[in-house]
């Protein structure tokens, strides 16, 4: 009788130090992907060329305020933003939507748009990341009036100005509104756009390519490609 009760016992103990186990690792998996760093890749061609549509990168989302309540960010240090910074953000426009662009308007500055050229506090911006894909006559909000970017706020643009939602349609974004930064990539896999809230056809058949062209499609110089 006491070797069953103790069979059963240890059956017990096994099981509580497999479920503690899992619980932890769950929890681990949970703390490093929301606060830490997150798998995430691009289905659009707003940051062509510097991003890639099919470009799988982690994303630095360390001490960056949408991640965390605000009691908790009392305690974390400020991440600095710079200019020409490469940031996820949650859109202005869309809930859950997230985007990714670049950093052009810090707080406090003037910006404005002519012809296509960004001038800061009334000096033009030089961008050598910038890339165009339509002729200048059919190119859209090349001139934006001077507006003044207010505090805690910033102007987001993507670098392929001529396929991209940003701050020239939605207005500046919100420093709360801050994900993470991008690092480096590290997969890629050419593929066309699709919309981030596909139906599970379309899912479907994007994974199904992936199986079918995994090694012809992967665009293996592209890994380990730090994002800048």
């Amino acid at each position: 009788m006491k070797r069953c009760e103790t069979k059963i016992q240890t059956r017990k103990t096994r099981v509580w130090q497999n479920v503690k186990s899992v619980t932890s690792t769950l929890v681990f998996v949970w703390l490093f992907t929301h606060h830490v760093a997150q798998a995430t890749m691009v289905p659009t061609e707003s940051m062509n060329p510097t991003i890639l549509v099919g470009d799988h990168f982690m994303l630095d989302k360390v001490a960056f305020p949408a991640n965390y309540p605000d009691f908790v960010l009392k305690v974390l240090p400020e991440r600095a933003i710079q200019r020409t910074d490469i940031l996820a953000f949650w859109s202005p426009e869309v809930p859950d939507l997230r985007l990714i662009k670049r950093v052009i308007g810090l707080p406090g500055e003037t910006l404005e748009i002519r012809d296509g050229d960004i001038y800061i506090n009334g000096e033009e911006l030089k961008e050598p990341y910038v890339v165009h894909v339509l002729p200048p006559e059919r190119r859209l909000l090349q001139n934006v009036p001077p507006i003044r970017i207010p505090t805690g706020s910033f102007f987001m643009m993507g670098d392929n100005r001529d396929d991209s939602r940003d701050s020239r349609y939605f207005g500046v974004v919100s420093h709360k509104a801050m994900i993470g930064r991008p690092m480096f990539i590290y997969w890629s896999y050419e593929s066309g756009p699709y919309p981030q809230d596909g139906s599970v056809g379309q899912w479907a058949e994007y994974y199904a390519s992936i199986a079918t062209h995994f090694f012809t499609r992967t665009r293996w110089m592209r890994t380990g490609a730090v994002l800048r």
